[in-house]
């Protein structure tokens, strides 16, 4: 009996389409239909573990997850669901990934009640989109709204004194003006230019329809699902039960929906609290973290440089993720030290900030290209500081649609003199040596002697960026200076003026990292830093942005709608001393809001 079940096992196994009675055959396994969330597309650095983590990715691992469906033989197809918050940047990145899936072979489908211009260029991918009769696609062109407040500002008494070098270094403008200065409206103006048709060019191509008739759906704005239809925007018109019956014509299968596809990792963890007893063990990893396994083969690493740039450490709280030069600088020297690192990913995603924190990051480049390539990838935005410390490595690579460039530096001091004298402070000052007194803002202001220091000073801190920037992109500074003077480029314009070398976004950035360290991109290792922070070091910076006084206020102001407010009147709220030379800034002129 025992020698009978086993033949019967070799036989299934050697002829595994045909039933152990040599008859009917075997039912196929179901094509499965992968459900794709671009809303989990969110942040880029190393997901931490422990008690907040929520058992998600990063960015690249996002990436990689679209790469394995598009290998799986049993994936006939992905449901997109086009909700999203990425910038265009990274957009390109996904669009690449899910090209690379249609590629292979396999379909993309997609549902949506709604669609606007951004989802539109994920969803215009599909070979199946459709939206229901009641639906609506909004196509408004992009726009920036600027808030100046100085009259605001003035009815309380305060005043900015706003010094810039480059007349499109506009950072602060809107502290120190009523209205937009002309540079400051002719740079948004050809950023939204560019934006406008790099959408229009996109959903043309990916529809495979004239740019004539997606533009006729601007015009409209708000367009009901027929005229979608009959612009080529969408392919049908229908409700859930209909598109899955086109869903399975299409497919030529019922498929078998896969909604979290590969989630191994969450899986164990909510198996881990829904037993008790190994909770235990959950509690005990969170209190004594593990160092990080590193392996004896040669890798690649990725530093991930985001957020505003500033002295010390790096933090993610209720006021946004900042970049600490301390923990860059840190991360930097760690590849570099790495013996099996053979090339560095430095990936940017900051507006800038301040330009000492930047020069000391720039300066742990330099050191770790002095023992192995160090390649810059730009992300949605890699613009003055950010620029500062991409434009020491061997190669910069970014996307058409990134923002960068802004080579300039800007520093703003307010007035409250004029405050004091409404509430009834006086301010006295006393000083011994010379200019003492004249180096007081509390009292009068910026003095004319203090005025003419921070302008000779940051000239020479500009001087000091264009040098290095032209020395960085091998070009004749006053070639590079004539592109400097604050001017914001896209990576498309960029290109050509010689600010970066080529376009790719992270992936293409790593394959070329792999490529100078002699290494194979489809097999070699990753390390990623700075590294996730533990539960410990997770707690203690909860603990301290709730101690701050900026996180409860930029918090409120969020829930009520005037989180812009508050980030514009962010001087008031930092501690530091607005004259300094490490209060100068090499900071975007404005936040990239774009409607």
């Amino acid at each position: 009996m025992h020698l009978l079940h086993c033949s019967a096992c070799l036989l299934g196994t050697l002829l595994p389409n045909i039933g152990v009675d040599g008859g009917t055959p075997a039912q196929a396994p179901a094509v499965k239909l992968v459900t794709v969330d671009l809303a989990a597309f969110g942040d880029e650095d190393p997901v931490p573990n422990g008690l907040f983590a929520d058992g998600g990715r990063n960015f690249l691992a996002e990436l990689d997850r679209l790469r394995e469906i598009g290998r799986d033989p049993d994936v006939g197809a992905i449901r997109l669901e086009p909700g999203h918050s990425l910038d265009s940047a990274r957009a390109q990145d996904v669009v690449r990934e899910l090209k690379g899936i249609r590629d292979a072979g396999k379909k993309i489908v997609c549902f949506a009640e709604t669609l606007d211009r951004g989802s539109l260029w994920f969803a215009s991918l599909a070979d199946l989109l459709m939206v229901p009769p009641s639906g609506e696609i909004e196509l408004s062109a992009p726009s920036i709204e600027v808030l100046y407040m100085k009259d605001l500002l003035a009815r309380v008494g305060v005043a900015y004194d706003v010094l810039h070098v480059g007349e499109f270094k506009t950072a602060y403008e809107d502290m120190a003006r009523s209205t937009m200065s002309e540079p400051q409206r002719v740079e948004l103006t050809a950023l939204l230019k560019e934006q406008y048709e790099s959408a229009v060019e996109a959903i043309a191509r990916h529809r495979e329809v004239a740019p004539s008739q997606v533009e006729q759906g601007f015009e409209q704005v708000l367009i009901a699902p027929t005229q979608a239809l009959a612009l080529g925007l969408i392919d049908a018109v229908g409700y859930e039960d209909e598109f899955d019956a086109k869903v399975e014509a299409l497919i030529g299968a019922k498929p078998e929906m896969v909604a979290e596809y590969g989630d191994s990792a969450a899986d164990e963890l909510k198996k881990k609290f829904d037993n008790p007893l190994a909770l235990f063990s959950l509690l005990t990893e969170a209190l004594e973290p593990q160092e990080e396994a590193l392996s004896d083969e040669p890798r690649i690493a990725i530093v991930y440089a985001t957020g505003a740039i500033m002295s010390g450490k790096s933090s993610l709280g209720f006021g946004g993720q900042t970049m600490g030069a301390d923990t860059i600088v840190a991360a930097l020297d760690a590849a570099r030290d790495d013996v099996q690192v053979k090339a560095v990913v430095l990936r940017i995603n900051s507006p800038g900030g301040s330009a000492l924190a930047s020069d000391l990051i720039w300066r742990a480049v330099q050191r770790c290209r002095g023992a192995k390539p160090v390649i810059a990838s730009m992300g949605g935005v890699a613009a003055s500081g950010g620029y500062w410390i991409a434009m020491g490595c061997d190669r910069i690579l970014a996307q058409p649609g990134t923002i960068t460039g802004s080579i300039g530096v800007v520093a703003a001091v307010p007035n409250l003199s004029a405050v004091f004298d409404k509430i009834g402070v006086k301010v006295e000052v006393v000083g011994y040596g010379p200019h003492a007194e004249e180096m007081s803002v509390m009292r009068d202001g910026l003095s004319p002697l203090l005025r003419g220091k921070l302008e000779t000073s940051m000239q020479e801190l500009y001087a000091e960026f264009v040098a290095k920037a032209a020395a960085g992109r091998k070009l004749d500074a006053a070639k590079l200076e004539s592109h400097a003077r604050g001017r914001v480029w896209t990576g498309k314009a960029a290109k050509e003026i010689g600010l970066i070398d080529g376009f790719g976004g992270l992936r293409e950035a790593i394959t070329y990292a792999c490529f100078l360290a002699k290494l194979d991109p489809t097999t070699t290792p990753i390390r990623e830093l700075p590294k996730a922070p533990d539960f410990i070091e997770q707690l203690s910076e909860q603990f301290e942005q709730f101690a701050s006084v900026r996180a409860p206020l930029t918090k409120l102001a969020e829930e009520l709608g005037a989180g812009s407010v508050v980030e514009a009147l962010a001087p008031f709220l930092d501690a530091h001393d607005g004259t300094s030379r490490a209060r100068m800034l090499a900071i975007l002129p404005y936040a990239w809001r774009m409607r």
